[in-house]
């Protein structure tokens, strides 16, 4: 029975040769992850059913991201507190404010591994996918798993997604997949399925570049995503594994895919997505001159060091303009201090951008917040009404090229024309 990687993985998680897309299977996952958002939820869910004893706590990984500070006027320091004492009364893996995104502390750490099943309370965790392993986004149901070390569920039919050529100047891995967000979000065709990505112009991305393309696959339609293994992908989970196993999969040939698609990467423009719907991307030249109030770098999906770096590149020797906010969110710790010792925590001080704690902060509304009028152009993953704030404010999402450039210009502007000044 030919398989592919994603069915091999829950394969082994279900102790069984093989599995087959829409068959209900039990498994025990590698890990279970959770935040503090929808911890005190979860809290209750064990209280009420008198439970609170972890089956498998090593495998259980708890994280701080969405709130990295508990400021005053909020209930998140209560929060934060008592989602600590649980994790240390228990024995779990706790990772406090500042940690970073639960999806760069789970491939740092090394617990995101070639071949792993990952249960989680957030789709955009696919972006461990850029290690081999497989994310399962649930919701409720990570109590289940974590307090007896198995739960039920679908296989996710696999859908093939091949990547050709490579991305032009100016443009970058987030533009990719802002198309094909374009192209599947209003549609249910990735609907309960797993993007296997393939294609020799996976060689020429970072391993950045893939975990955004990964991280906002979800909006798109599809439940999760993976990425070849490759040498490059190996040798970063090998050095981070600790000792822990590796299971390096590969799709049997001629295994079955529900279909399968090609992007020229090539042939791609930078894109920004206009607010309200995640589904209408557009070229830059549409929106462009558009006034902002606000541009911010961070979230899931860019806020990694190669997005800094691409930040860096546009402000270096530059100014944000007078009536810009321009916020930038490294994702964990590691990025700050590797920003830190790139210089780029500099450049952005210079220009006269504020860099936060790592973590989600702006991108679900925490800091940054909106007012009604304001317009924004940011990283982010999500633009509907009141997302950042007021339901009166409108977001704009595009790549740290563009929100950077923009920053610069005060509006909403093609990052090409800067870039090549810097250039030449």
């Amino acid at each position: 029975m030919k398989q592919t990687v994603t069915q091999k993985i829950i394969a082994r998680a279900a102790g069984r040769e093989s599995v087959e897309p829409g068959e209900y299977v039990n498994v025990s996952p590698d890990y279970t992850c959770c935040q503090e958002i929808a911890w005190p939820a979860r809290k209750r869910i064990m209280e009420q059913a008198g439970v609170s004893r972890l089956a498998r706590p090593e495998k259980v990984i708890m994280v701080v991201d969405h709130t990295t500070s508990a400021g005053m006027g909020t209930a998140y320091y209560q929060t934060h507190r008592e989602m600590k004492d649980f994790a240390m009364r228990n024995g779990a893996r706790f990772y406090g404010p500042g940690s970073g995104l639960r999806h760069l502390v789970l491939t740092e750490n090394g617990f995101a591994r070639p071949g792993m099943l990952v249960f989680s309370d957030e789709p955009n965790i696919a972006s461990i996918g850029v290690v081999g392993a497989l994310n399962v986004p649930v919701s409720s149901e990570v109590v289940v798993t974590q307090l007896t070390d198995e739960n039920w569920m679908m296989v996710p039919k696999p859908v093939r997604m091949r990547l050709e050529g490579s991305l032009p100047f100016g443009v970058l891995a987030r533009d990719l997949v802002q198309t094909i967000i374009r192209d599947f979000a209003q549609g249910d065709r990735l609907s309960q399925s797993c993007i296997e990505y393939c294609g020799p112009a996976i060689q020429t991305l970072s391993l950045d570049e893939r975990q955004s393309i990964l991280a906002c696959s979800y909006h798109a339609g599809a439940d999760t995503a993976l990425m070849p293994v490759d040498e490059l992908a190996l040798a970063y989970a090998a050095e981070r594994a600790n000792g822990e196993p590796i299971h390096l999969f590969e799709s049997d040939e001629g295994a079955e895919y529900a279909f399968e698609a090609t992007y020229d990467l090539s042939g791609l423009s930078p894109m920004v997505t206009v607010p309200p719907e995640l589904h209408q991307v557009v070229p830059v030249k549409e929106p462009a001159g558009l006034k902002i109030d606000q541009a911010a770098i961070g979230s899931c999906a860019n806020s990694r060091l190669d997005d800094l770096r691409a930040a860096a590149a546009v402000l270096k020797g530059n100014r944000v303009a007078p009536h810009v906010t321009f916020y930038i969110t490294p994702g964990s710790r590691e990025v700050y201090a590797a920003a830190a010792r790139e210089g780029l925590l500099e450049i952005f001080m210079e220009a006269g951008a504020t860099v936060l704690a790592p973590g989600c902060t702006t991108c679900w509304g925490y800091e940054g917040f909106l007012n009604p009028g304001e317009v924004s152009l940011s990283t982010h993953q999500m633009n509907y009404r009141g997302r950042n704030g007021s339901r009166e404010s409108l977001s704009y999402l595009a790549g740290p090229y563009v929100v950077a450039a923009s920053a610069v210009a005060g509006r909403i502007a093609d990052p090409r024309e800067m870039l090549a000044e810097i250039v030449q």
